[in-house]
């Protein structure tokens, strides 16, 4: 169902975790045949190689689990992270490409799918209200009021619908006329 805006609107977490899971599932799906020799290969078409989407992916979700976590044991939370500013989008997803993806595919794939459980098993655990309503967070209260639910969408969701979509075009024009190698 969308929303006034636009934007998916839940009725209730199993909805949302049923899209997260839809939507994870395809973006990984797309990995098939990318390793770690061709991952970091930019072309024109797309504006981010496979590595840099996977670590996109997992430096968010952890992001979003880590101010949960900061909230519950009462810290005081810096938005988006220590040593940002929103503004320094670019720097952060060169941050995020160094910490999570020099540690191969392989492990960068088991990496996103341990974080979105972790994200999973922490939305089921939440009231509707915590999800739905805004202000239930003080990291999600913002001037724009978003509801945790909509933080999600937009940091998971819609990423994993966008990058399936740029990996499997990135696959088309990148690995189309690569031929195996026989060993």
């Amino acid at each position: 169902m969308k929303g006034s805006e636009g934007m998916q609107v839940y009725k209730n977490s199993q909805e949302l975790i049923d899209q997260i899971r839809e939507s994870y599932h395809k973006f990984i799906d797309e990995y098939e045949g990318i390793s770690d020799d061709v991952a970091d290969e930019r072309i024109d078409q797309v504006d981010k190689t496979p590595r840099e989407m996977l670590s996109y992916q997992v430096g968010w979700i952890n992001m979003i689990l880590s101010w949960e976590k900061a909230e519950a044991g009462g810290a005081k939370i810096t938005t988006p992270t220590p040593g940002y500013k929103w503004d320094q989008m670019r720097e952060l997803y060169h941050d995020f490409n160094i910490k999570y993806g020099s540690d191969g595919i392989k492990n960068e794939k088991a990496e996103l799918g341990s974080v979105v459980a972790e994200l999973i098993a922490w939305i089921e655990d939440m009231s509707h209200d915590e999800l739905f309503k805004p202000g239930e967070r003080k990291w999600a209260t913002t001037k724009a009021m978003w509801p945790v639910a909509k933080w999600i969408r937009i940091n998971a969701v819609s990423p994993f619908n966008n990058y399936s979509r740029q990996v499997r075009k990135w696959k088309n024009f990148n690995l189309r006329d690569k031929k195996p190698v026989n060993s």
